[in-house]
């Protein structure tokens, strides 16, 4: 299978999206810097020293989203590994790159629910039913078409065990970003209604 590519600015806010079991954290360790990524489970862990307590569910996202605007206040790309398969959840992704003025992106991974099951009942720390996964695949086929509107500037979906293992992520430079530009410049200033003055520079620089 060739690769997917999926391009995402150097400065956004990642969504990834899918039911537990899905794979969203392998596949946030395999594309990502372990500094970039902010999992609810390490979140719920940092506040109450267990991964799987969803007593605390809102402290654990009221930390990371704010280690998250910290991040992007310093122009460092963010991806949140959560379920995110409902729309209240990616609401809070959406608002956190309107604050900083960057895109949200989602990546998808709408992986089928047998394979997630198959997974979960694998995973000794997971203690939940096959009806909680159900009910997550629900909840993202549902949302998958609304994700645009939702506020989410690019929308990658990989629908299958083979997609997720082949993707390559390429971070595109913002258009402000000219540090791969070396000089020298010639800086010119304050033109305004002086261009006969400025057509005499260019040529005196050196300009065609």
């Amino acid at each position: 299978m060739t690769k997917i590519s999926i391009e995402i600015p150097e400065l956004a806010v990642v969504a990834l999206i899918g039911a537990s079991g899905s794979g969203k954290t392998t596949f946030a360790k395999a594309h990502f810097k372990p500094t970039e990524v902010l999992s609810s489970d390490y979140f719920r862990t940092l506040v109450s020293d267990v991964e799987t307590n969803q007593l605390v569910t809102s402290q654990a996202f009221d930390t990371l989203y704010y280690v998250a605007n910290m991040r992007l206040e310093l122009g460092k790309l963010t991806v949140i590994d959560a379920t995110n398969v409902q729309k209240e959840a990616r609401a809070k992704v959406v608002a956190q790159a309107k604050k900083q003025n960057c895109h949200a992106i989602a990546i998808v991974l709408d992986i089928p629910e047998k394979v997630c099951k198959e997974r979960n009942n694998k995973r000794l720390d997971r203690d939940f039913g096959d009806q909680v996964i159900r009910r997550q695949s629900l909840q993202l086929r549902r949302s998958i078409r609304s994700l645009q509107k939702e506020g989410f500037r690019y929308i990658h979906v990989l629908s299958s065990e083979e997609e997720a293992a082949n993707v390559e992520i390429i971070r595109r430079p913002l258009w402000n970003n000219k540090r791969e530009i070396s000089g020298p410049f010639d800086i010119i200033g304050d033109i305004h209604g002086c261009y006969d003055e400025l057509t005499a520079l260019l040529e005196k620089l050196g300009y065609s």
